[in-house]
C-alpha cells in the first residue's frame, strides 16, 4: 500500500528530530556508547563493505544479509539497529519486515533513501507496527551510523550465542560456503625485514569480525570443514599466481585442523589443486593449528608425510597455546613453529621467561626447522623478537590481515 503524504511526513519529521539531537552528540569510538550489534541488509560493495569494516574498528559488531534464506540468521544475530536498503531485494526486503513483525523486533529500523522503494517500505514497516523506524540518506558513512547509535539503547544479548546461532542458520539453509571470503596477512622475515610469506585467514563476509576459529564451533560437519578449507587453498593459489605475474612470488600458508588434515577427502584434493592453479612446490603451505591437535594419529602422521611428498611443507601453528613441549617438534614432520603470541606478549611482560622461549627457537634450529613469532604489535616487540633468534615474525605491527586486492591492486582488473 503507498505510503500517505501524511504519513511521510511524520516519518521524515521524526528522522529530522533524530538528526538534530545528533548534531549536539557525537559520540567517540572509545565512549560508553561503542559496542552496539548493526545489521544491514544492503547491496555489498566496496563502500558499504568500507563502512562496515569501519564500524568493526571501532568496536560495534556488524553482519550483513543478501538473500532471503540468510533472514533467520540476521534475526538471531540480535541487531539494536537494522539498515535495510529497499534497492537490494525487493522481495526479501518484504519478508524480512513482515519476520521482524512476527518476532516483534524492539531494536531500531532504519530504511534508506533514495530509493524508488523507500515509500513503500516505510508503509509496509509502520503497517507491520515496528516501534522504532527511521531513515537515513544514502549513501551513508560509519560516522552517519555512529551518530544515530547515540540514541539508539543496547538491548540485552549474549552476543557469543547470537553469533553460534548466526552460524548455525547460514549452515543449515547451506549459505555458509558462499559466504566465506579470504584475508591474508603478511610474515616478515627478521634478518632483512622483507615480506616472508603469507598466511591466509578464511573470513565470514557477512560477519567480518569473526574469529576465523570459531567459524565452525556451532558445525560437526567434518565434510563442510574440509571443503572450507579447499576455498581456503584456492584463494592461497590465486594469490600466488598473481604475485608470481607482478615478479615478486612469496609462499602461501593455510590453516588447517589436525581433523581436516587426516581427513581423506582433503588429501585426495590437494594434488588436484596444486595441479590446477600450477602451483610450484614449496609454495603453498599448511599451518596445523596445535589448538586442535589432541594426540599423534597414525592418519594425521601419514597424511603429513604424504603432503611432504607433494612438497607442501606444514607449520606447527599457535605453539605454545596447548601443552607445549619439545615432542611436539620432534615427533611431527614439520618444517616451521610458530610461536603463539599469547606466549610471546607474556615474554614482553615479563610473565614468561625469554631464556625459555629462546630455548624452544635454538632447538628448533638444531633440528633445522624454522620459527616465526607471533603477536609482533610495536618497535619494542620487534626489538624483543630479534633479540631471541626467531627467522620470522608476524603482527599487526606491519599491518592487519588484508583481502587480495590490497597486495595486488590489479588483481581481477
Amino acid at each position: 500500500m503507498p505510503l500517505t503524504t501524511t504519513a511521510l511526513k511524520k516519518s521524515l519529521e521524526h528522522g529530522d528530530h533524530l538528526r538534530s539531537g545528533i548534531a549536539t552528540a557525537r559520540p567517540s569510538p572509545d565512549s560508553k556508547d561503542a559496542g552496539h550489534r548493526i545489521l544491514f541488509l544492503d547491496l555489498e560493495n566496496a563502500a558499504a563493505n568500507g563502512v562496515r569494516r569501519e564500524l568493526e574498528e571501532m568496536g560495534h559488531k556488524t553482519a550483513w544479509i543478501g538473500l532471503a534464506s540468510e533472514e533467520r540468521a540476521g534475526l538471531v544475530f540480535q541487531p539494536d539497529l537494522i539498515v535495510i536498503n529497499p534497492e537490494a531485494s525487493i522481495g526479501n526486503r518484504h519478508a524480512f519486515i513482515a519476520l521482524l513483525d512476527k518476532e516483534q523486533f524492539s531494536g531500531t529500523l532504519t530504511l534508506l533513501r533514495p530509493s524508488v522503494h523507500f515509500r513503500d517500505a516505510i508503509a509496509l514497516a509502520e503497517q507491520s507496527g515496528i516501534d522504532h523506524v527511521d531513515w537515513l540518506d544514502a549513501p551513508y558513512s560509519a560516522q552517519d551510523i555512529v551518530d544515530r547509535l547515540a540514541h539508539i539503547a543496547r538491548q540485552p544479548h549474549d552476543g557469543d550465542t547470537g553469533d553460534r546461532h548466526f552460524l548455525s542458520w547460514l549452515i543449515q539453509q547451506g549459505r555458509l560456503l558462499p559466504n566465506l571470503t579470504h584475508e591474508f596477512h603478511e610474515k616478515r622475515s627478521l634478518h632483512d625485514d622483507g615480506i616472508a610469506g603469507y598466511e591466509t585467514l578464511t573470513r565470514l563476509r557477512n560477519r567480518p569480525s569473526l574469529n576465523p576459529e570459531h567459524i565452525f564451533a556451532p558445525s560437526t560437519i567434518l565434510s563442510l570443514e574440509v571443503a572450507a578449507t579447499s576455498l581456503a587453498v584456492e584463494a592461497a593459489a590465486r594469490l600466488l599466481a598473481a604475485l608470481e605475474v607482478e615478479g615478486r612470488p612469496v609462499p602461501i600458508a593455510v590453516n588447517c585442523s589436525a581433523a581436516v588434515l587426516a581427513h581423506p577427502d582433503f588429501l585426495a584434493a590437494m594434488p588436484i589443486l596444486l595441479r590446477r592453479h600450477n602451483v610450484a612446490p614449496g609454495m603453498l603451505g599448511i599451518e596445523l593449528t596445535e589448538i586442535s591437535y589432541s594426540g599423534l594419529d597414525g592418519r594425521l602422521l601419514e597424511n603429513m608425510r604424504e603432503l611432504g611428498t607433494m612438497g607442501i611443507p606444514i607449520s606447527l601453528d599457535d605453539f605454545g597455546k596447548g601443552a607445549t613441549n619439545f615432542d611436539r617438534i620432534s615427533d611431527l614432520p614439520v618444517s616451521e613453529v610458530k610461536i603463539d603470541r599469547k606466549i610471546f606478549q607474556k615474554c614482553r611482560k615479563g610473565e614468561f621467561p625469554p631464556s625459555l622461549l629462546k630455548e624452544i627457537i635454538d632447538y628448533c634450529r638444531s633440528r633445522s626447522i624454522g620459527t616465526v613469532i607471533e603477536g609482533i604489535e610495536t618497535a619494542d616487540d620487534l626489538v624483543l623478537a630479534k633479540s631471541l633468534g626467531a627467522d620470522c615474525g608476524q603482527g599487526f605491527y606491519w599491518g592487519k590481515p588484508v583481502p587480495i586486492e590490497s597486495i595486488v591492486p590489479r588483481h581481477g582488473a
